[in-house]
Parts: structure tokens; sequence; C-alpha cells
């Protein structure tokens, strides 16, 4: 009977702390995704987040979920639309683009200003240079600088951990957004 009792007891015991147990198991296996889903600094997004001329850039790449991607590893090359160059957009484009609905459409701009590698502007010759969000955009080197679609990029070469950003004036529309709450290539 003495048995019964004791063995009774080791099984509450043992129950009594087995969630306990298992919950720092837990804790000590995050997955991969949660352990670099956080900005990294030096990299392209947190040198974006850090200046005053690119808030909103910052504010849609958080909206497009695209702010941890160009906050870690890799490498990359962005056109970095300034804040005027958003505010040339038609008015509500912008407003419209946020919304939870166009994550895709936003998604697919702000990779049409990205490009794969680390690409400097020395590096950039004449001719289309296919993007992030697989449309190609087109490069003019001449004596006065780099265009990328008509746009001036008048920054160049600002190194990140991550990869390298070039300032633009105007917002890139790629073929895929024409027409969409009136943006226009």
């Amino acid at each position: 009977m003495k048995t019964k009792y004791t063995i009774r007891t080791a099984l509450m015991i043992l129950t009594a702390f087995a969630p306990a147990a298992y919950a720092a198991d837990a804790k000590e296996e995050k997955p991969k995704s949660e352990e670099t889903s956080t900005v990294q600094d030096g990299t392209l997004t947190a040198m974006i987040a850090d200046s005053a001329t690119f808030a909103t850039l910052t504010k849609a790449l958080v909206a497009a979920g695209l702010d941890v991607t160009l906050g870690t590893k890799g490498e990359y090359t962005i056109f970095a639309p300034t804040d005027d160059a958003f505010g040339k957009l038609p008015e509500g484009v912008l407003a419209k683009l946020l919304l939870p609905e166009n994550k895709e459409k936003l998604r697919s701009l702000l990779l049409y200003h990205v490009v794969a590698g680390k690409v400097l502007s020395t590096d950039l010759k004449d001719g289309d240079v296919k993007t992030m969000n697989g449309e190609k955009i087109e490069v003019d080197v001449g004596d006065d600088g780099v265009e990328v679609e008509d746009s001036k990029v008048f920054s160049a070469d600002v190194m990140a951990s991550n990869g390298v950003m070039h300032s633009v004036g105007t917002v890139i529309v790629p073929k895929s957004l024409e027409g969409f709450a009136g943006l226009n290539k």
C-alpha cells in the first residue's frame, strides 16, 4: 500500500513540473525565422530609417514587410526614393498603396527599386537591369551622372553592411502597376 502512495506521489510531482520543463525547452528552441526577424544595425533598412529624408520609404518598407528583408543578411542595391519623390505621386496614391489589401502592389513597387547584389555607381552601365520584382529598369550613364528610368541619381554609393543605396528623386513605377490609382510610368 505504501508503494501505491509513493508511485502516485511521484507521478503527481512529475506532472506538476513537466509543463515548466517543457516551457523552458520551448524557449530555448526558437524557430529560425524568429531569430532573424529583427533589423540589424548598419543595414540598408537601419540606414534608411535613421535618415530624415526617407521617412516615407521607411513606412512603406514596413507596410510591405520588406524592412526585415533589407535589414538582415544578403546584398542589395536600392535606388531609394526620397520623401520629396513620394510627394510627387498623384494625390491619394501613396495612401492607397499603404492599405493592407494592396500590400503586394506596394511590394512590387518597392522591389522595382531594388537590385540583387552590391552595385556601385561605377559598376553601372547603360542598359536594362533586372530588379527584385522581376521587371527591368533602364539605366543611363552619362557625363552628367546616372539616371534610372529617367530619375536622376543624386546621392550615390551610400554604403551599408548589406549593400549600397543610391538616392533618386522620383518613385520609379513598373509597367505592371501603370494605371493603378493614377500611377504612370
